[in-house]
């Protein structure tokens, strides 16, 4: 029943900050449209007065490709530079609200508006940046052990592309539970932060990991729930985006609103797990 408290509590607390997850939005759309106008007009300029758009509805035809001769060099690359600009500004960017989130759902009572949310947020900017790499790390080298090693030597050895496809679907399964774990050490690490105000990354760390020795069992299923509910989700977003891309006329419109409340709703589950963790923290703390 605790689970589900704390899984309850860390929902609400989530909807809560309805205000901070538009303010995320509207920023990420910003980025998202100052990356994708000048690639945009490149298009128009390219397709202007021509067939390509609905020679593209057909299927993806190699021999436009053939035809815009110099200009799909120019078109690659662009697509290619802001994918980059993309995630990494994206990446930057989640870092940066992190600490703005973390800082509301660690405070026991009283408002928090969007002002005092972007100054939390700078506030703490390099110090949960510097637990995002350091753990970005640490998932590199759980992946290596985990399926490149395993997977690696049952090639090797056996030569069996059935025996390989078996061992990589079971590692795969076992390292999708073990990323809970290094979500819930490195969020625990961003409330210790929080909540003491000391920057220091390795002592954040330390005092992540070291959480993991009491409540572990409430911690790590409330975090692999969200986790699951992020995975479903996603999914699902990927069916939608692929299965329903309009041509034109108002189903764009319609496309492009649903689409921005399904990633409002991203947000919110990414708040959610936050927000969990932090509940979980505050549980730790009277106990």
């Amino acid at each position: 029943m605790r689970l589900f408290s704390v899984l309850r509590k860390g929902a609400v607390r989530s909807a809560g900050s309805y205000k901070l997850l538009i303010t995320m939005w509207a920023i990420t759309l910003a980025m998202i449209l100052l990356v994708a106008m000048p690639l945009r007009m490149e298009l128009k300029i390219i397709f202007s007065k021509s067939f390509a758009t609905e020679r593209f509805l057909d299927g993806f035809d190699t021999g436009l490709i053939g035809d815009m001769g110099p200009a799909f060099n120019s078109l690659l690359g662009s697509a290619t530079y802001g994918g980059f600009l993309l995630l990494t500004g994206g990446y930057l960017l989640y870092t940066f609200f992190a600490g703005g989130l973390f800082a509301r759902y660690t405070m026991a009572y009283g408002s928090f508006k969007v002002s005092s949310f972007l100054k939390s947020s700078a506030h703490n900017f390099f110090t949960y940046l510097g637990i995002g790499i350091i753990m970005f790390l640490i998932t590199v080298l759980w992946t290596l052990v985990i399926i490149g090693i395993p997977v690696g030597v049952t090639s090797a050895v056996t030569g069996d592309p059935f025996s390989t496809m078996t061992v990589s679907r079971i590692m795969i399964v076992i390292w999708l539970l073990g990323l809970p774990l290094w979500f819930l050490v490195a969020d625990r690490a961003r409330v210790w932060i929080a909540t003491t105000g000391t920057r220091k990354v390795f002592r954040a760390l330390g005092a992540g990991f070291s959480s993991l020795r009491k409540g572990f069992k409430v911690s790590y299923f409330a975090v692999l729930i969200v986790f699951l509910a992020n995975l479903v989700f996603l999914g699902l977003f990927i069916v939608f985006t692929a299965g329903t891309l309009p041509e034109r006329g108002l189903m764009i419109s319609l496309f492009f609103i649903a689409t921005q409340v399904m990633f409002l709703l991203r947000l919110y589950l990414k708040a959610w797990r936050y927000a969990t963790v932090s509940e979980l923290a505050l549980l730790r703390s009277v106990e």
